[in-house]
């Protein structure tokens, strides 16, 4: 990419998943998976296409006073239509499978554009881990925890414990 979107990228990001910046670009980061998702945003679409869309996005967010609190009323306005092409809805789409999933969703038709399958491929076992799909499921990757040994006799705690979202 030309410019440096990862703000815009964020901030996107935000209004797509529902999650709070915190919980998808904490201030001390030591994975880093946001950079890896913007570089797998931008390598699996066409030529400038992921450009194309945070420079919508980055238009209507500094249209709407560029301040935090908007992100999900731009990407519905996105996601409507509004100045968005159909590839570049899909692109959004596929943005929010990979923030929740870790991996990468392609379409493959059969004989109609209306009769295809999903497939999806891991970017990285640390994508996969860093699912926000574990932390809605207030549960986490078999194999991969930060819990202590015996958490699970205890209640968990709520939700928004997980989401790392004001409620």
């Amino acid at each position: 990419m030309v410019f440096d979107y990862m703000d815009y990228f964020v901030s996107m990001s935000v209004g797509l998943t529902g999650f709070a910046s915190e919980a998808i670009a904490p201030e001390i980061d030591p994975v880093g998976i946001k950079a890896v998702y913007l570089q797998a945003f931008d390598e699996k679409l066409p030529d400038g296409m992921a450009e194309q869309i945070l420079q919508r996005y980055k238009a209507l967010f500094e249209a709407a006073g560029g301040k935090p609190g908007n992100e999900e009323r731009i990407v519905g306005q996105m996601l409507g239509g509004s100045g968005t092409t159909p590839a570049q809805i899909l692109a959004m789409r596929q943005l929010i499978f990979l923030w929740y999933a870790g991996a990468w969703p392609s379409v493959q038709y059969d004989d109609s554009p209306s009769r295809g399958q999903t497939f999806s491929s891991v970017i990285s076992a640390e994508s996969y881990t860093q699912g926000l799909v574990w932390r809605v499921m207030q549960s986490h990757p078999m194999g991969s925890s930060t819990y202590n040994y015996g958490y699970w006799a205890q209640d968990p705690p709520p939700l928004s414990a997980y989401l790392e979202n004001p409620v």
